[in-house]
């Protein structure tokens, strides 16, 4: 049985090199992937070989740290096919159990998850896939399980019930911050080299919206027009005030035209206007997926700063400060006017904090040749923060249970 978590696995055979190195923590495997036990670390400074336990060898993807897998026993723990989830109930109970808290369960995600990628090139979209038909085939039950996220910032009770749920999410990404932020590159740069991993994670994002929203409202739908105002609103605040930054994310395959089309089909359930946004985003960031793992850290951090002061008041005055003047129907929509409108509240008063993170982006950038060291990029790594920091402080309040024992994870700000 291999261990966890990154760059604490069970090691063995501790020899110090000479060579020296600057990338502290970083790792590599001694062999071809698969092919033995030994692996190189820096540690304060310097080169050391250490070994993976008993019968695990050293794999990486060369995006993100190593991992020490037991192929066999790995292989013999996967579950029976003939489900229907295709035999993942496993793997999304302990997402589950973690998102609810329970950060051993989402430590062994995680390491299931990263295993499974690491050893096959199509796990992912394997994985996915399965999970998105399982939930198409029970939709109706999923979506009359539902919480109305929306709703729920109408009322104090309301409120407090989403921060109660965030806090609980927030312990498992604490305790687990360097395997998620992995997890996510690895899940970027799978669905950007493997076309099948694509379409399994944009059908699971589509198959969860539409079977969540359709348990509120039968129309899922949003509005191609409101959502294009709505882009556009954000791209002009955004480019008045942080031109250099967050002024490039709304560009190329991204602006408004472009994206507003494919939202609006994808939240009346279209996988391939998922894939296009997916893509679209990924594809900003080049070939610098692995520089997506310290965003996703960025993203734990500012997220454990706002649950740890949020109260009901709190929220609701900032939810009341930047509400748009004519609200739409969809949630959605009105999160993306409310950010526009602070951006303009702020006037650029964050714009040197921003730019100095650029700054610093470029410099751990320079010498790389993934072609992502420039302000195109950088807003798409924000792009991506911003969006996993709006996640995990909203999935854990509107996810649903179906059946009993298996907790559907994925729920659009939406309906």
């Amino acid at each position: 049985m291999y261990s966890y978590p990154f760059l604490l696995l069970s090691l063995v055979l501790p020899a110090a090199f000479g060579a020296t190195c600057q990338n502290e923590g970083a790792t590599r495997c001694s062999m071809p992937n698969a092919k033995g036990a030994k692996y190189i670390i820096c540690e304060n400074g310097k080169e050391v070989e250490k070994a993976c336990e008993g019968g695990e060898t050293c794999h990486s993807n060369g995006n993100t740290g190593i991992m020490c897998i037991d192929v066999v026993n790995f292989k013999k723990r996967q579950a029976n096919t003939n489900s229907a989830f295709g035999g993942y109930e496993p793997l999304i109970n302990s997402f589950n159990n973690g998102m609810y808290g329970d950060a051993n369960s989402f430590n062994s995600f995680i390491t299931n998850m990263r295993s499974m990628m690491m050893t096959d090139k199509n796990a992912l979209g394997d994985v996915t896939g399965s999970v998105s038909s399982g939930v198409q085939a029970s939709k109706s039950k999923i979506g009359s399980n539902t919480k109305d996220i929306g709703s729920m910032f109408k009322s104090s009770d309301g409120v407090n019930n989403v921060i109660s749920n965030a806090k609980k999410f927030q312990r498992s990404l604490n305790q687990n911050m360097a395997g998620y932020s992995n997890l996510v590159s690895d899940v970027a740069a799978n669905s950007k080299s493997n076309a099948g991993n694509l379409n399994g994670v944009s059908s699971l994002l589509t198959s969860t919206y539409t079977a969540a929203a359709s348990g509120i409202n039968n129309n899922t739908g949003i509005s191609a027009d409101e959502i294009n105002k709505a882009i556009t609103n954000m791209d002009m605040a955004f480019d008045m005030y942080y031109p250099n930054t967050l002024g490039k994310l709304f560009q190329g395959n991204l602006d408004a035209n472009s994206i507003a089309g494919n939202a609006a089909s994808s939240s009346g359930g279209n996988p391939n206007a998922t894939s296009y946004i997916f893509r679209s985003l990924i594809d900003k960031t080049k070939n610098g997926q692995a520089f997506i793992t310290p965003f996703t850290s960025a993203a734990v951090k500012l997220s454990d700063s706002i649950t740890t002061y949020a109260t009901p008041a709190r929220v609701t005055n900032v939810i009341n400060k930047y509400r748009s003047i004519n609200p739409s129907s969809s949630n959605t929509v009105n999160v993306m006017n409310g950010v526009a409108n602070a951006a303009l509240s702020s006037r650029g008063s964050y714009r040197a904090t921003i730019e100095n993170s650029y700054i610093a982006y470029t410099t751990d950038t320079t010498g790389s040749d993934c072609g992502c060291g420039n302000s195109d990029s950088f807003s798409a790594f924000l792009g991506i923060l911003a969006s996993l920091l709006v996640s995990q402080m909203l999935v854990p309040s509107g996810g649903c249970c179906y059946p009993t024992s298996v907790s559907i994870f994925t729920r659009s700000l939406s309906v």
